[in-house]
Protein backbone atom coordinates (compact mmCIF):
# COMPACT_ATOMS: atom_id res chain seq x y z
CA UNK A 1 0.00 0.00 0.00
CA UNK A 2 1.21 3.52 -0.59
CA UNK A 3 2.42 5.81 1.74
CA UNK A 4 -0.06 8.29 0.33
CA UNK A 5 -3.10 5.71 0.75
CA UNK A 6 -2.14 4.71 4.08
CA UNK A 7 -2.09 8.16 5.66
CA UNK A 8 -5.93 8.02 4.07
CA UNK A 9 -6.94 5.66 6.28
CA UNK A 10 -9.23 5.92 9.09
CA UNK A 11 -7.11 6.07 12.39
CA UNK A 12 -8.54 5.67 15.81
CA UNK A 13 -8.86 8.38 17.45
CA UNK A 14 -7.20 10.02 20.39
CA UNK A 15 -8.27 11.46 23.34
CA UNK A 16 -4.85 12.72 25.35
CA UNK A 17 -2.67 14.38 24.84
CA UNK A 18 1.40 13.37 25.20
CA UNK A 19 3.44 15.29 26.91
CA UNK A 20 7.01 16.85 26.04
CA UNK A 21 9.38 14.49 25.48
CA UNK A 22 6.69 11.29 26.14
CA UNK A 23 7.36 9.22 23.24
CA UNK A 24 5.18 6.80 21.16
CA UNK A 25 7.15 3.49 21.22
CA UNK A 26 7.35 4.37 16.98
CA UNK A 27 8.83 7.53 17.49
CA UNK A 28 11.59 6.20 19.59
CA UNK A 29 12.27 4.05 17.55
CA UNK A 30 12.98 6.36 14.89
CA UNK A 31 15.08 8.30 17.11
CA UNK A 32 17.22 5.50 17.49
CA UNK A 33 17.62 4.66 14.11
CA UNK A 34 18.19 7.99 12.91
CA UNK A 35 20.85 8.29 15.65
CA UNK A 36 19.30 11.85 17.75
CA UNK A 37 18.51 10.14 20.96
CA UNK A 38 21.61 11.67 22.06
CA UNK A 39 20.15 15.37 20.21
CA UNK A 40 16.91 14.21 22.04
CA UNK A 41 18.06 14.22 25.26
CA UNK A 42 19.94 17.67 24.92
CA UNK A 43 17.08 19.29 23.55
CA UNK A 44 15.22 18.35 26.92
CA UNK A 45 17.95 18.94 29.41
CA UNK A 46 19.61 21.96 27.46
CA UNK A 47 17.23 23.35 25.31
CA UNK A 48 19.22 22.99 22.29
CA UNK A 49 21.72 20.52 21.15
CA UNK A 50 23.49 19.42 17.45
CA UNK A 51 22.35 17.04 14.73
CA UNK A 52 25.85 15.12 13.66
CA UNK A 53 26.54 14.30 10.49
CA UNK A 54 22.99 15.14 8.89
CA UNK A 55 24.39 13.90 5.78
CA UNK A 56 27.83 13.04 3.41
CA UNK A 57 30.64 15.88 2.67
CA UNK A 58 30.21 15.82 -0.61
CA UNK A 59 26.00 17.03 -0.12
CA UNK A 60 26.81 19.71 2.46
CA UNK A 61 29.77 21.00 -0.40
CA UNK A 62 26.78 21.01 -3.18
CA UNK A 63 24.77 22.99 0.08
CA UNK A 64 27.18 25.37 0.66
CA UNK A 65 27.78 25.86 -3.15
CA UNK A 66 24.15 26.28 -3.32
CA UNK A 67 23.59 28.76 -0.95
CA UNK A 68 26.41 30.81 -2.35
CA UNK A 69 24.87 30.85 -5.86
CA UNK A 70 21.42 31.77 -4.38
CA UNK A 71 22.24 34.46 -1.82
CA UNK A 72 24.72 35.94 -4.91
CA UNK A 73 21.24 35.91 -7.12
CA UNK A 74 19.23 37.30 -4.58
CA UNK A 75 21.73 40.45 -3.26
CA UNK A 76 20.98 43.56 -5.56
CA UNK A 77 23.32 44.40 -7.56
CA UNK A 78 26.48 46.77 -6.47
CA UNK A 79 25.81 44.89 -3.19
CA UNK A 80 27.62 41.10 -3.86
CA UNK A 81 30.72 41.74 -1.55
CA UNK A 82 30.91 38.29 0.10
CA UNK A 83 27.55 38.64 2.75
CA UNK A 84 24.15 38.55 2.59
CA UNK A 85 21.07 36.10 2.55
CA UNK A 86 17.94 34.43 1.06
CA UNK A 87 14.44 33.47 1.96
CA UNK A 88 11.60 31.28 0.23
CA UNK A 89 14.07 28.48 -0.54
CA UNK A 90 11.94 25.67 -1.21
CA UNK A 91 11.29 26.24 -4.89
CA UNK A 92 15.07 27.59 -5.62
CA UNK A 93 16.83 24.23 -5.95
CA UNK A 94 15.93 20.90 -5.39
CA UNK A 95 18.89 20.56 -2.56
CA UNK A 96 16.46 22.64 -0.35
CA UNK A 97 13.35 19.92 -0.49
CA UNK A 98 16.24 17.26 0.20
CA UNK A 99 17.63 19.17 3.51
CA UNK A 100 14.24 19.62 4.93
CA UNK A 101 13.12 15.69 3.84
CA UNK A 102 16.47 14.68 6.13
CA UNK A 103 15.14 11.84 8.25
CA UNK A 104 17.29 12.82 11.70
CA UNK A 105 15.78 16.24 11.11
CA UNK A 106 12.40 15.09 10.58
CA UNK A 107 13.02 13.24 13.74
CA UNK A 108 13.91 15.75 15.75
CA UNK A 109 10.92 18.07 14.59
CA UNK A 110 8.18 15.62 15.05
CA UNK A 111 9.91 15.27 18.78
CA UNK A 112 9.70 19.32 19.55
CA UNK A 113 6.64 19.88 17.38
CA UNK A 114 4.39 16.70 16.85
CA UNK A 115 3.23 14.75 13.92
CA UNK A 116 1.98 16.93 11.75
CA UNK A 117 4.68 19.76 11.68
CA UNK A 118 5.10 22.01 8.92
CA UNK A 119 7.85 23.60 7.68
CA UNK A 120 8.13 27.35 8.67
CA UNK A 121 10.96 29.16 7.03
CA UNK A 122 14.18 27.88 5.00
CA UNK A 123 17.01 30.58 4.55
CA UNK A 124 20.51 30.99 4.51
CA UNK A 125 22.98 33.55 5.25
CA UNK A 126 26.39 34.17 4.39
CA UNK A 127 28.63 35.69 7.12
CA UNK A 128 32.47 37.19 6.36
CA UNK A 129 34.79 38.86 8.73
CA UNK A 130 33.12 41.37 11.07
CA UNK A 131 29.55 40.73 10.52
CA UNK A 132 27.64 41.47 13.78
CA UNK A 133 26.01 39.76 16.14
CA UNK A 134 22.13 39.82 15.77
CA UNK A 135 20.68 39.84 19.43
CA UNK A 136 19.47 37.73 22.07
CA UNK A 137 16.15 36.34 21.75
CA UNK A 138 13.78 32.91 21.46
CA UNK A 139 12.44 32.15 17.86
CA UNK A 140 8.83 31.98 19.42
CA UNK A 141 9.06 36.10 19.49
CA UNK A 142 5.13 36.28 18.66
CA UNK A 143 4.24 33.86 21.01
CA UNK A 144 3.39 35.72 24.73
CA UNK A 145 4.95 34.62 27.80
CA UNK A 146 4.26 32.31 29.62
CA UNK A 147 5.14 29.99 26.35
CA UNK A 148 3.05 27.10 26.51
CA UNK A 149 4.56 23.67 27.62
CA UNK A 150 4.07 22.23 24.29
CA UNK A 151 6.78 23.80 22.24
CA UNK A 152 5.68 25.61 18.97
CA UNK A 153 9.03 25.90 16.82
CA UNK A 154 12.48 23.91 16.40
CA UNK A 155 15.39 25.52 14.20
CA UNK A 156 17.68 23.77 13.15
CA UNK A 157 21.29 25.72 11.58
CA UNK A 158 23.01 23.70 9.04
CA UNK A 159 26.76 24.35 9.54
CA UNK A 160 28.06 24.51 5.79
CA UNK A 161 31.76 25.47 7.80
CA UNK A 162 33.21 25.09 10.65
CA UNK A 163 30.75 26.37 13.44
CA UNK A 164 32.89 27.85 16.94
CA UNK A 165 33.08 31.27 18.32
CA UNK A 166 36.09 33.16 16.29
CA UNK A 167 33.94 31.56 12.90
CA UNK A 168 30.15 33.86 13.96
CA UNK A 169 28.70 30.58 15.63
CA UNK A 170 25.57 30.55 17.19
CA UNK A 171 25.25 31.69 20.85
CA UNK A 172 22.79 29.96 23.20
CA UNK A 173 22.40 30.20 27.00
CA UNK A 174 21.75 26.34 27.91
CA UNK A 175 18.49 26.01 29.96
CA UNK A 176 16.57 29.26 29.02
CA UNK A 177 13.98 27.49 28.15
CA UNK A 178 13.10 26.73 31.31
CA UNK A 179 11.71 29.96 31.86
CA UNK A 180 9.12 30.09 29.30
CA UNK A 181 9.33 33.68 28.17
CA UNK A 182 11.50 36.14 26.46
CA UNK A 183 14.86 37.50 27.77
CA UNK A 184 14.62 41.07 29.43
CA UNK A 185 16.16 44.08 28.05
CA UNK A 186 18.84 43.95 30.29
CA UNK A 187 19.26 40.11 29.58
CA UNK A 188 19.44 41.02 26.00
CA UNK A 189 22.36 43.41 26.68
CA UNK A 190 24.83 41.14 29.21
CA UNK A 191 23.70 37.75 27.93
CA UNK A 192 24.16 36.18 30.96
CA UNK A 193 25.78 32.39 30.90
CA UNK A 194 25.50 32.45 27.25
CA UNK A 195 27.92 29.98 25.47
CA UNK A 196 29.19 29.10 21.89
CA UNK A 197 28.09 26.00 19.97
CA UNK A 198 30.92 24.59 18.31
CA UNK A 199 29.96 21.60 15.58
CA UNK A 200 32.03 20.57 11.91
CA UNK A 201 30.88 21.40 8.75
CA UNK A 202 27.51 19.21 7.65
CA UNK A 203 26.05 18.98 11.19
CA UNK A 204 23.43 20.61 12.49
CA UNK A 205 23.03 23.14 15.80
CA UNK A 206 19.57 22.90 16.99
CA UNK A 207 17.32 24.56 19.35
CA UNK A 208 13.78 24.76 20.77
CA UNK A 209 11.08 28.21 20.56
CA UNK A 210 12.16 29.11 23.65
CA UNK A 211 15.62 28.84 23.63
CA UNK A 212 17.73 32.18 23.85
CA UNK A 213 20.28 32.67 21.40
CA UNK A 214 22.17 34.85 19.45
CA UNK A 215 25.53 34.88 17.09
CA UNK A 216 29.23 35.83 17.88
CA UNK A 217 30.39 38.08 15.39
CA UNK A 218 32.77 36.49 13.14
CA UNK A 219 36.96 37.34 13.69
CA UNK A 220 38.10 34.94 10.86
CA UNK A 221 38.80 35.14 7.46
CA UNK A 222 36.67 33.47 4.87
CA UNK A 223 32.41 33.18 5.04
CA UNK A 224 30.10 31.43 7.58
CA UNK A 225 27.41 29.83 5.36
CA UNK A 226 24.48 28.41 7.05
CA UNK A 227 21.36 26.99 6.41
CA UNK A 228 18.52 28.22 8.77
CA UNK A 229 15.64 25.42 8.68
CA UNK A 230 12.51 26.54 11.01
CA UNK A 231 9.85 23.53 11.93
CA UNK A 232 6.73 24.89 13.23
CA UNK A 233 3.70 23.17 15.04
CA UNK A 234 0.32 22.83 12.92
CA UNK A 235 -1.73 24.63 15.05
CA UNK A 236 -3.20 27.77 14.56
CA UNK A 237 -3.49 28.17 11.19
CA UNK A 238 -6.69 29.59 10.03
CA UNK A 239 -9.59 27.10 9.21
CA UNK A 240 -10.41 29.72 5.84
CA UNK A 241 -8.07 31.23 3.10
CA UNK A 242 -8.15 34.64 1.98
CA UNK A 243 -5.02 35.02 0.25
CA UNK A 244 -7.14 35.30 -3.36
CA UNK A 245 -8.48 38.60 -1.89
CA UNK A 246 -6.08 41.39 -3.03
CA UNK A 247 -5.26 44.55 -2.62
CA UNK A 248 -8.06 45.65 -4.87
CA UNK A 249 -10.70 43.91 -2.99
CA UNK A 250 -9.42 45.64 0.37
CA UNK A 251 -8.78 48.98 -0.66
CA UNK A 252 -11.27 51.59 0.82
CA UNK A 253 -11.48 49.40 3.76
CA UNK A 254 -11.20 49.40 7.56
CA UNK A 255 -7.46 49.01 8.59
CA UNK A 256 -8.90 46.15 11.24
CA UNK A 257 -9.99 44.11 8.51
CA UNK A 258 -6.50 44.15 7.34
CA UNK A 259 -5.33 42.77 10.47
CA UNK A 260 -7.95 40.25 10.32
CA UNK A 261 -6.54 38.36 7.65
CA UNK A 262 -2.92 39.14 8.46
CA UNK A 263 -1.72 41.77 5.75
CA UNK A 264 -0.54 43.71 8.59
CA UNK A 265 2.10 40.98 9.77
CA UNK A 266 5.08 39.43 8.78
CA UNK A 267 4.07 35.60 8.83
CA UNK A 268 2.69 33.25 6.05
CA UNK A 269 3.78 35.53 3.35
CA UNK A 270 5.33 34.99 0.07
CA UNK A 271 8.35 37.24 0.08
CA UNK A 272 9.76 36.12 3.00
CA UNK A 273 9.76 37.71 6.86
CA UNK A 274 12.21 40.17 6.24
CA UNK A 275 10.81 41.69 3.18
CA UNK A 276 8.43 43.51 5.39
CA UNK A 277 10.36 45.51 7.43
CA UNK A 278 8.76 47.15 10.25
CA UNK A 279 5.95 44.49 10.21
CA UNK A 280 8.47 41.85 12.41
CA UNK A 281 9.12 44.07 14.86
CA UNK A 282 5.18 44.89 14.80
CA UNK A 283 4.29 41.70 14.83
CA UNK A 284 6.24 40.57 18.05
CA UNK A 285 5.19 43.57 19.84
CA UNK A 286 1.38 42.54 18.84
CA UNK A 287 1.99 39.29 20.36
CA UNK A 288 2.90 40.72 23.91
CA UNK A 289 0.21 43.09 24.56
Amino acid sequence: MSEAATAARPTKRIFETRQPFDLSDELRDRVHANDVADTVAQLEEDGYGYVRNASTPEFNARLRETILRVCFENAPDGKRDGAGGATMLLHKDPIFAEVILNPKLMTVAEVMCGKGAMISQIAASVRPKGSPAIGLHADQNWTPAPFPVHNQLVTFCWACDPFDEANGATKVVPKSHLKRRHPTEQETREEPGAVATETAPGSCVVWDGATWHSNYPRTTEGQRVVLHVTYSRLALRPVECYDFLDDEWLQGKPFELRVLLGREDFLNTREGAFYHGAKIQKTMDWAKC
